[in-house]
């Protein structure tokens, strides 16, 4: 059945939404983030007064058990008031999904396009603060709080080793991001269509990479990785319908891409080699890293059935702290972070809806 078309001004409004979300932090206007999530939680109850009937999707039902994890661990949260806000966060990310599913398909392409063309000018000012905007900030500071830059660690890990965060606090994080616009800027292009509007469409791709070359986060780059790995596993058996060169070329350009992705793991290392090798170093991403998987371990260990409630991980992590490790809000690593906070019933929900994922995208490739 062909979903009802949100109303033209429900879906202007919601375009621009999701066209601003990404430049403004909710750490430094958390009043932005809870207009925002009752708004897209309105639009959603709109437009499903406009059309009672949900479309069917295979991730209703690993996002309803997702948010079913999210109602048990905040009933038996350590924090009860702090974890009333991150169900009240997803309640809003299920109202952009059901919006998102009431969309006509030329509706979900001009989403699309407007997801792109925010994360270009966001990745446009990422290149820029990495060449200029940096050189900037350093000199202000150095006018008004020179100690700073020898006294803040966040100071030097983004200001002195030049590393592209855009308009999010970290580069992880940006990352991340910028890895998600990158596949769907890759559902915009067309292969067999090589013209103006094929270039205008790679263009994007181009900026988005730069910039995610600057933010030198080895983490975002081997999601990266993975992500190719399995976007080509699934297209592997319509590669000969799909593009229009001949197989002899196509390998051609995937050895050109290998290339250019060792070439930058080359320019990571290089930049952040001291950090990365010196495993004495309290710093040092990798020893953080596990530290933080071993601090969750151990939170999941104690609270193996329904965790220590949504948004309480920074709060029991200072309990469970291993070594010189730095505080976090996250146990960086998607797994890990939703079992220590929602429990056995909360991994078995995001290995569901990302096995879900997999197995609708497979089928939906042409």
């Amino acid at each position: 059945m062909e979903p009802v078309k949100p109303a033209p001004r429900l879906f202007f409004i919601f375009l621009a939404l999701l066209f601003l979300r990404p430049f403004i932090s909710s750490l430094a206007y958390p009043t932005f983030e809870l207009f925002y999530q009752n708004l897209i939680i309105l639009i959603a109850i709109l437009t499903f007064i406009r059309s009672p009937i949900i479309p069917y999707s295979p991730l209703l039902a690993p996002i309803t058990l997702l948010l079913l994890s999210y109602c048990l661990s905040t009933i038996f949260s350590l924090n009860l008031k702090n974890s009333l806000r991150e169900p009240y966060k997803f309640i809003s990310y299920i109202a952009t999904f059901i919006i998102v599913l009431n969309t006509s398909e030329e509706q979900k392409k001009i989403l699309i396009r407007t997801i792109v063309i925010s994360a270009t000018l966001i990745s446009l000012y990422a290149i820029y603060q990495y060449f200029w905007g940096y050189e900037h900030t350093i000199n202000f500071l150095k006018k008004i709080k020179p100690e700073l830059l020898n006294t803040s660690q966040y100071a030097r890990d983004i200001l002195i080793a030049k590393r592209s965060i855009g308009t999010f606090p970290s580069p992880t994080l940006f990352g991340g991001y910028l890895i998600m616009v990158f596949f769907l800027s890759l559902t915009r292009v067309q292969p067999t269509q090589l013209n103006k509007g094929f270039i205008l469409k790679i263009l994007p791709i181009l900026i988005i990479t730069f910039a995610l070359i600057f933010t030198k986060s080895m983490g975002a780059w081997l999601s990266l990785i993975a992500g190719l790995i399995i976007f080509l596993i699934l297209i592997r058996p319509n590669l000969t319908l799909t593009f229009p060169y001949s197989q002899k070329r196509f390998k051609t350009i995937l050895f050109f891409v290998f290339i250019s992705i060792c070439l930058i793991l080359a320019f990571i290392l290089i930049n952040r080699w001291d950090r990365l090798t010196n495993l004495q170093n309290p710093q040092n991403s990798i020893t953080q890293r596990l530290n933080y998987w071993r601090t969750a371990l151990a939170i999941i260990k104690d609270h193996p059935l329904f965790g220590v409630g949504p948004g309480n991980f920074h709060l029991a992590y200072p309990k469970y702290k291993i070594g010189l490790s730095t505080d976090t809000r996250y146990a960086h690593n998607i797994f890990l972070h939703l079992t220590s906070e929602n429990g056995l019933l909360g991994l078995i929900s995001i290995i569901f809806l990302i096995s879900s994922f997999l197995k609708k995208t497979k089928k939906d490739t042409p």
